[in-house]
């Protein structure tokens, strides 16, 4: 199943269904040219009076992927933007819906996989999914002091970057278990953050890695950094 086929249908906006989900179902597979397509609605929410969020299982039984779409009256659109915060309706539902699904998994996480960095009673706690070789998250680990001034943080390494990404976030687990001091740990994550692995990684120690990273990309976490606040997803947990 060819995913661009799929992900072009979710650009189309159709007068000519309704707005159930028999309805929406019917457009999808007109809309699809492979035999065998199977589709089915796994969840609808509905956002307003007239806006509902709709999300759909698509497969060929090789393949699958979800797709979501808004659907009011007798249309169905891509994307919803509110005029006034300029914010993207579909980012904030995936995002919702990513953070329920993280917080099944975090609640349970091993203390081990958690970096915790500060613990004043007073602030709240952001929670960062990162990976050494990110770019992003190198700029990000630049401010961490600054971050440390407004909340506590926690940190799992969840690396999008491959064999080497894995190795050094192993490597900052084993380190960081002696450090004593914020001070410390934050050392021990730049050192590995912006320089290359020397030490030898077995390949059981990377899959320890690559497991807990496929743990949150399942969860919906498709890139890094990616930030919560802990309160947002233990609220979440149940």
């Amino acid at each position: 199943m060819k995913k661009s086929i799929i992900l072009s249908m979710v650009f189309i906006y159709s007068a000519l269904f309704g707005a159930t989900n028999k309805e929406i179902i019917a457009h999808f597979k007109s809309r699809i040219p492979i035999p065998n397509i199977k589709i089915k609605v796994t969840s609808r929410e509905n956002i307003s009076k007239d806006l509902d969020y709709v999300t759909l299982f698509i497969t060929d039984g090789k393949g699958s992927q979800k797709v979501s779409v808004f659907t009011s009256n007798q249309y169905i659109f891509p994307d919803a933007i509110d005029l006034k915060s300029g914010v993207s309706l579909k980012e904030k539902m995936q995002r919702a819906q990513t953070n329920k699904n993280i917080a099944k998994i975090y609640k349970n996480e091993n203390p081990s996989n958690i970096i915790t960095i500060g613990d004043d009673p007073n602030k709240e706690t952001l929670v960062i999914f990162s990976d050494p070789e990110c770019p992003f998250c190198k700029k990000e680990l630049k401010n961490i002091e600054k971050e440390l001034k407004k909340y506590n943080i926690k940190m799992i390494l969840t690396p999008v970057h491959e064999r080497s990404a894995l190795e050094k976030s192993y490597l900052i687990y084993q380190d960081i278990k002696t450090a004593k001091t914020d001070k410390e740990k934050i050392k021990i994550i730049r050192k590995y953050f912006n320089s290359d692995v020397n030490e030898k990684v077995s390949d059981e120690d990377v899959k320890k890695i690559d497991n807990l990273r496929k743990k949150y990309f399942k969860a919906g976490i498709n890139g890094t950094p990616y930030k919560v606040m802990e309160k947002d997803i233990l609220k979440d947990k149940n």
